[in-house]
């Protein structure tokens, strides 16, 4: 199958994940909600290309937060998923390398810091601190879901099953 059409078609896939894992699969926390779209977002970081990965983020965070409700996020949320994914590399065989497993720190950094930012723009500092928590307990979720789903997907080579040769 010609390379640039394995890129679209899983950029597709994790774009649909990311979206369901949004916007469907969620509880509520302060003035926002805990997901697992974001462990999606590293993800898609370590399997695809950085312009691949960025769009993925970027358009599929925006979809979520239009279907669920959040259409004043969708500016920041283009900003601050596409800024998550530079953190990662898709240059490695496997999906867990050493990088990938710190890089989850400085996502969750740019998420926690870009969702203060809008909420301090959006409410003001008491939405913004109440934000905090939230965000961070979502980072944090984010990171450990990460970390275990993409050590599992190691073990049975979907890197190199799903994308050979790059």
């Amino acid at each position: 199958m010609n390379k640039s059409i394995k890129l679209i078609s899983m950029s597709a896939l994790l774009a649909a994940m990311i979206i369901v894992l949004t916007t469907f699969i969620k509880i509520p926390i302060g003035n926002g909600y805990i997901h697992m779209g974001d462990s999606i977002i590293y993800l898609a970081s370590c399997l695809l290309p950085l312009p691949y990965a960025a769009i993925v983020a970027a358009i599929s965070g925006a979809m979520s937060d239009a279907l669920g409700g959040f259409a004043v996020f969708i500016l920041p949320t283009v900003l601050i998923k596409a800024l998550i994914t530079i953190p990662f590399s898709s240059k490695n065989e496997k999906i867990l390398t050493k990088r990938n497993a710190i890089m989850v720190i400085p996502a969750g950094v740019i998420t926690v810091a870009g969702y203060f930012a809008a909420c301090l723009f959006i409410y003001d500092w008491t939405g913004a601190i109440i934000g905090l928590l939230g965000d961070t307990i979502q980072a944090i979720v984010s990171a450990v879901a990460f970390l275990l789903v993409s050590a599992a997907l190691d073990k049975v080579k979907l890197k190199q099953t799903l994308l050979p040769n790059g």
